[in-house]
């Protein structure tokens, strides 16, 4: 129903914006278009429609405004558990302090990092 309301709708402005008909034609077109939207039915299909649509809105404003309230409270609980304490040192790739959970990790090399402190060489193209 929805999509052949539009599609009228479409064929009505389309026709409207492209008759080389003159300003009688499309005084016409506006009288009956205003005759059939005052008519009760349209009028409380209009009324549907809108109760509808505020409904949705208000359901999916709520439905976002949670997930964002239970993102942010993961966040938060995630970052009160993350320790503060680990330092990478780039110059040789080790990592000293501990993650909660996983151990002690003092002394690990990276891969690919060079032990002696230098950057590889790269060249750009």
């Amino acid at each position: 129903m929805f999509k052949k309301l539009t599609l009228a709708a479409a064929v009505g402005a389309g026709y409207v914006l492209g008759a080389k008909a003159g300003k009688e034609r499309y005084n016409q077109i506006e009288a009956k278009f205003r005759e059939i939207a005052g008519m009760p039915a349209v009028q409380s299909a209009t009324t549907t429609v809108v109760e509808a649509a505020s409904s949705a809105a208000d359901t999916a404003k709520s439905a976002a405004s949670d997930t964002v309230s239970a993102v942010a409270d993961k966040a938060k609980t995630a970052k009160a558990a993350k320790s503060d304490t680990d330092v990478v040192d780039l110059g040789t790739g080790t990592v000293t302090g501990s993650r909660t959970g996983t151990g002690s990790t003092t002394g690990t090399t990276m891969a690919g990092a060079a032990a002696s402190g230098s950057a590889p060489d790269v060249t750009r193209p």
